[in-house]
């Protein structure tokens, strides 16, 4: 993904309605996981700090760390 595809991948993340939502977008889009993805993704991080949203970034993490498990998952799987 690049850098605009992130950010709007990132809004519809963030607005997930649960645990299960989420994670399947994640499973969803594991072949995507590339590019400039985790710039964005730690950039974007780092800008909630920024503007005082611990909340979000923390969630930012989770999801991160969430995509790890599920890249991790496939690459055993493989």
């Amino acid at each position: 993904m690049n850098r605009e595809e992130t950010l709007a991948w990132i809004e519809l993340i963030l607005d997930a309605l649960d645990d299960s939502e989420t994670m399947a977008i994640i499973q969803e889009s594991a072949d995507d996981f590339d590019g400039e993805f985790f710039e964005t993704m730690d950039s974007e991080t780092q800008r909630y700090l920024a503007e005082n949203d611990p909340e979000t970034a923390d969630r930012l993490t989770a999801i991160g760390r969430a995509i790890a498990v599920v890249r991790q998952n496939r690459a055993e799987n493989l």
